[in-house]
């Protein structure tokens, strides 16, 4: 009898103790959905929009449309002069991968971020003796575009709440005079409680 009030009584603790464990959910949204959370930063619907609208100002410029061939454009990274802190190549991977899907061969890019494997594995091929017609050889250091941008912001706050104006500006520069033949922007305001950490 006493063994088994001990045993009662370690059951009563254990399930006493069970009823206290809090349980956590991870729930998928959609990119451009609201995720809840508030704050006045940079929302993957700023990303994905900017990225729509930059890539469509691109396709529509004289350089691009009237150009002979396909213009070659590299990625240069993006400026961020806001206060939060942000991956700042998810904004031109997302208007290269809007252009490529659009581009129907219009222009072309090049992996400048990938040159020194590039070169390795062309020396490779040439030492290789790969029989390449000079016709074919192209020359992957030369770039006709530049295509680069920044994150620019005004902050304000009171109390507990907060405003953000973020400017997200981008340039498509000539490489061989550094003139800037494209520019566009994408603007956005917020206003909420301060309190959320973006990272």
């Amino acid at each position: 009898m006493r063994y088994l009030l001990i045993i009662c009584a370690a059951l009563s603790l254990l399930l006493a103790g069970c009823a206290t464990v809090e349980t956590s959910y991870t729930k998928t949204i959609q990119p451009d959905q609201d995720d809840g959370l508030g704050g006045t930063g940079i929302e993957s619907t700023d990303i994905r929009t900017v990225a729509r609208k930059m890539a469509e100002s691109i396709l529509g410029i004289p350089q691009i449309v009237n150009a002979q061939g396909s213009p070659s454009i590299a990625l240069l990274p993006v400026k961020n002069s806001t206060r939060f802190i942000i991956n700042k190549d998810i904004f031109t991977k997302k208007i290269r991968i809007e252009l490529n899907q659009n581009a129907q061969g219009k222009i072309t890019f090049l992996a400048r971020d990938r040159m020194d494997d590039i070169l390795k594995e062309r020396k490779a091929k040439r030492d290789e003796d790969m029989e390449v017609s000079s016709s074919k050889q192209v020359d992957v250091t030369g770039v006709d575009f530049y295509l680069t941008g920044e994150l620019m912001g005004l902050s304000k706050a009171n109390k507990g709440d907060r405003s953000d104006y973020i400017s997200m500006s981008f340039q498509l520069i000539d490489a061989e005079n550094g003139e800037i033949v494209w520019e566009d922007e994408y603007e956005v305001k917020r206003v909420g409680e301060s309190g959320v950490v973006y990272q």
